[in-house]
């Protein structure tokens, strides 16, 4: 895996460590481990520019798409946000997916994008911190990632929650959505199983893909009319979950801004059923 990688047409992933110290159970790009710098940090620098110059700027970046680009050293080696700034400075369209704390350090190179080229997901499969002592063992808590969530945008930082993997009996959707402000968007994207299996082990029990699509499916239907949730349509291997298609769904979450005061009644009535 070099820095920059091909996902689909006009669409990267950008990987600063080799592997990730959150070490998630879940995890189906299999990078769990060390994270640490592919190389010296100014030689991937120049590599990374490189890189960029080869490629449209209209695509797409996504840093943490595969491995986290703010894993717990990132908050004394600081690599990520020298790839922050290089992609701000030259005005890329941009994406971090993160369960990372040190992200809100890069508040001022954030808010310092160009508007609309900017995104920040944070990624939350529970908000039940014991549960993810156990799912994501070297992440932060749940609590402390609501906490960047809420700061982010009080920053004025285009954001969104992913939640993924959803898994039956253990995201607290409605709870989720309850917590996550209605202008900001929620992605819900089911647990994989990964390749040449139809099952994964997680927190003492087995999921079936079967299984784990029902459930899915049924909280989609109580949930999927909330304006600012988005739900990835469930797929077979190789392209597991593939989070280009999605369900049908009514309002896209980022008109919700716009709307929210008209929703705020429709989703109390809602969660008073």
């Amino acid at each position: 895996m070099s820095l920059l990688d091909p996902i689909c047409h006009a669409m990267w992933s950008l990987t600063p460590y080799l592997e990730c110290d959150y070490r998630c159970v879940y995890c189906c790009t299999r990078v769990q481990g060390k994270s640490v710098l592919p190389g010296p940090a100014a030689e991937l620098l120049e590599q990374l520019r490189a890189q960029l110059a080869s490629i449209a700027f209209s695509d797409l970046i996504i840093i943490g798409a595969f491995s986290d680009g703010y894993p717990s050293v990132e908050a004394q080696v600081g690599f990520t946000r020298e790839v922050v700034a290089e992609l701000v400075q030259q005005g890329r369209r941009f994406v971090i997916v993160t369960k990372g704390t040190s992200v809100l350090r890069d508040v001022d190179l954030l808010a310092a994008a160009p508007r609309g080229r900017c995104l920040v997901q944070i990624s939350l499969s529970s908000l039940d911190d014991d549960v993810l002592r156990r799912i994501d063992p070297g992440a932060p808590p749940g609590s402390e990632r609501m906490k960047v969530l809420r700061a982010l945008r009080g920053a004025g930082i285009r954001v969104n929650v992913n939640a993924l993997p959803w898994i039956p009996g253990v995201t607290e959707t409605g709870e989720i959505i309850r917590r996550t402000p209605s202008d900001v968007g929620i992605i819900f994207s089911p647990l994989a199983c990964g390749r040449e299996r139809d099952s994964i082990n997680l927190l003492g029990r087995r999921y079936g893909r079967e299984e784990i699509w029902a459930a899915y499916l049924a909280e989609y239907e109580r949930y999927g009319r909330v304006p600012n949730t988005s739900w990835v349509k469930p797929s077979q291997p190789p392209t597991e979950n593939d989070p280009l298609y999605r369900l049908p769904a009514g309002t896209p979450w980022w008109a919700c801004g716009r709307l929210a005061r008209l929703h705020e009644r429709r989703r109390a009535r809602m969660f008073d059923v």
